[in-house]
């Protein structure tokens, strides 16, 4: 056995403490890139902006050692994230808050048209207004619906079928409103034409048909139209510009029921209607 000493192991290299980790030394050039990106990318916008916030509020920033100019890409990348988070904030962000409150206010709209559907469904159960004395009923008009005088020989009713609120006149008849769009029921006459004005009904194609739409109010921000008939088919449709949409609204059925209408989100018809003792195939306007 060699009895020479052995030099021990020699100690690793103490770390520098004046330089941090590599990502304490750059976070900054990182938040400059994720803020440049932000700026061209809006998307980007909210996560560049809470990278600064943390940046700015939480981490070391780098020495003049460890990296040149460090303040001004800090700086740069807060700034850069600024612009991001705006763009997003004004753009996309305000765009869905927009579309948000746009679809909510239309879709309310189909829900009331669909309250008007469940009504006329309760009329032609209850026969309330049965002229043929066949115990199916005929639709009502809104008017009648909504609380008004009996027209058409039936009883008064204690409670309306349909709360409507005040009813207001409208180049097609009277109307209800439901936020900004106004709606009013259009009833088939006996010669083959539609009325919302109280002309005479066609009481047997009455107990089958009925139309009802719904549209802006004048100088509202909307521009779609919508539509319901016995069967539950929900069409909708566009009436441009959106400030002159309730002027530029037909002001006959006929000439509403013209319009260009598309199925709402795809919406089916129902098959048949209450009371019928067979089916009656779907008709779509």
């Amino acid at each position: 056995m060699n009895g020479a000493s052995r030099d021990p192991d020699p100690e690793p290299p103490a770390p520098d403490p004046t330089r941090g980790s590599r990502f304490q030394r750059f976070w900054p050039l990182g938040l400059f890139a994720l803020g440049a990106l932000s700026a061209l990318v809006p998307w980007f916008g909210l996560p560049a902006g809470f990278a600064s916030f943390i940046g700015t509020v939480a981490l070391r920033r780098p020495t003049r050692d460890e990296l040149r100019a460090a303040a001004f890409w800090l700086w740069a990348g807060v700034a850069l994230s600024a612009v991001g988070l705006v763009r997003f904030v004004s753009g996309e962000a305000m765009r869905g808050i927009v579309g948000g409150g746009r679809g909510a206010v239309e879709q309310e709209t189909v829900s009331r048209l669909r309250d008007v559907l469940f009504a006329q469904d309760a009329m032609r159960r209850a026969g309330w207004i049965d002229p043929d004395h066949d115990g199916i009923g005929s639709a009502a008009s809104l008017e009648e619906l909504c609380g008004g005088p009996p027209l058409r020989g039936q009883r008064a009713r204690v409670t309306p079928v349909l709360h409507c609120g005040e009813l207001a006149p409208s180049p097609l008849g009277p109307a209800a409103r439901s936020g900004a769009y106004l709606y009013t029921l259009c009833l088939p006459t006996p010669d083959g034409d539609w009325s919302a004005s109280g002309a005479p009904v066609d009481e047997e194609s009455a107990e089958r048909r009925f139309l009802a739409f719904a549209w802006p109010t004048s100088g509202s921000p909307f521009d779609q139209a919508f539509f319901i008939d016995e069967h539950e088919n929900i069409r909708v449709t566009r009436v441009s510009p959106p400030s002159a949409a309730g002027e530029r609204f037909p002001t006959t059925c006929a000439g509403a029921l013209g319009l260009a209408w598309q199925p709402w989100r795809a919406k089916k018809p129902r098959e048949g209607l209450p009371g019928d003792r067979a089916g009656a195939p779907a008709r779509a306007p």
